[in-house]
């Protein structure tokens, strides 16, 4: 069996580059850091021909009223959303500690004193590390699924960066151990969480902006086997540097057809945060291939 390759010099580079740029980001104050990074974006972004054209047609298809003219000022100002939360990470820490409001705290609360479990599922929407971070201001220290970088280096010092706000862990997303994992976390009386606003190729067709979407129903599967709380995680930029998040609980059926039961939960998930999307159309990431056709058929009873 041959040894792993080891990394290239090009890993190298990148990471330095990487440090680099969190150096610049870092010495500036929060506010510039957010605003420099966001107007680079929005004149960056839109030279990527792939993404930009995915982004228009994904406006289109969920704005079929809005004019051509409206949709190229709303797209520029999603890649600049995006570009925010690049020079925001940076100050995950002065974020979290007092830039980000919580609508309806006692519900973070109520998960962290329970000790029963629960469900939260989020989504990359407006400063969405910050609103995953948050949930440590209130005793959640919930394990989280990430997609790792193929960068060694950068994605050790991102998962440094991040840690400390997932006390239960962090586990890559594409590792046969992970969702075994999740599930004994909750049945052990801890907080998960989950990203329910990518395409998930063996996913559920559910109803998102009018054409369905492969979606995940791993939230609306842990959430009925472990008889545990389903939360949305979402929210929005209020100002500057400042967001308010809320935290909606979603009903999830118990009845005696599972599968119908995880479907209409995964749906609940989906109708409520595109109703959070519509409200800052802007703060959501559209440039990924959302509603990409499942590659297979799927079977929720093969997956349970």
């Amino acid at each position: 069996m041959s040894s792993p390759k080891r990394p290239s010099f090009r890993y190298w580079l990148e990471y330095l580059g990487f440090r680099l740029i969190g150096a610049i980001f870092a010495a500036m104050p929060v506010e510039m850091a957010s605003n420099v990074s966001g107007a680079l974006m929005a004149r960056v972004g839109p030279l990527s021909q792939k993404r930009q054209s995915r982004l228009i047609g994904n406006l289109a298809a969920a704005f079929p009223e809005m004019s051509d003219a409206s949709r190229a000022r709303l797209a520029r100002e999603v890649w600049r959303s995006m570009g925010r939360v690049i020079g925001e990470f940076f100050h995950i820490d002065e974020i979290v500690r007092d830039r980000v409001e919580v609508a309806n705290p006692e519900l973070l609360a109520e998960i962290a004193r329970s000790g029963k479990g629960a469900v939260l599922c989020g989504a990359h929407q407006t400063n969405w590390e910050a609103a995953s971070a948050v949930l440590s201001q209130y005793g959640v220290s919930p394990m989280a699924v990430y997609r790792p970088v193929s960068n060694p280096y950068v994605d050790a010092d991102l998962m440094r960066r991040r840690g400390k706000y997932y006390g239960g862990g962090l586990r890559a997303k594409h590792d046969r151990e992970t969702p075994f994992a999740l599930i004994r976390h909750v049945r052990s009386g801890g907080a998960i969480a989950v990203a329910v606003d990518e395409e998930a190729l063996d996913g559920l067709p559910t109803p998102f902006f009018g054409r369905p979407a492969q979606t995940t129903p791993f939230p609306a599967l842990v959430a009925r086997q472990c008889n545990a709380p389903l939360m949305l995680i979402h929210g929005y930029r209020t100002r500057g540097v400042r967001f308010k998040m809320f935290v909606t609980p979603i009903e999830t059926p118990r009845t005696d057809d599972r599968n119908a039961d995880i479907y209409a939960t995964t749906a609940a998930v989906q109708a409520e945060l595109e109703k959070s999307i519509r409200q800052h159309p802007e703060q959501w990431r559209w440039i990924h291939d959302r509603w990409r056709e499942s590659i297979r058929s799927f079977g929720i009873g093969r997956m349970l």
